[in-house]
């Protein structure tokens, strides 16, 4: 830009130019113009660029989200499962399974034991002295 305005300045004050500089200072509105246009094209660039880091960043934090719940979820289940199998060790809760009342419902002596000694190998004893 500077090397055509350089020649526009030389023409008004009368120099010869030879036939590619005057062409230049010819297209010397166009060059403005289109680098006016690159500058802003290279600002929608920027802001789209920004836009979609955004997007990706807040995606990820969903995703982590999604992946924490599910997570979260599987601990639960995990948990509500210890719970049950440890009633199992319990043994009103077994006499209630092996007689089939207080809403349990029967459940032969080989089946109860294998259920006992599952809760046994899944859920670990609490010491009380930590």
């Amino acid at each position: 830009q500077l090397k055509l305005e350089d020649y526009k300045d030389r023409l008004k004050k009368g120099e010869a130019l030879n036939q590619d500089q005057l062409e230049a200072v010819e297209k010397y509105d166009e060059v403005v113009h289109n680098l006016e246009f690159a500058k802003e094209l290279q600002k929608t660039f920027s802001g789209l660029s920004q836009d979609l880091l955004k997007a990706q960043k807040k995606a990820q934090r969903r995703e982590s989200l999604l992946k924490l719940e599910a997570e979260k979820k599987k601990l639960r289940t995990i948990l509500q499962v210890q719970y049950v199998l440890q009633n199992f060790t319990q043994e009103h809760v077994q006499k209630d399974f092996k007689a089939g009342v207080n809403g349990a419902i029967y459940l032969p002596s080989k089946e109860l034991d294998y259920l006992i000694r599952f809760a046994k190998l899944t859920c670990p004893e609490r010491n009380e002295n930590l």
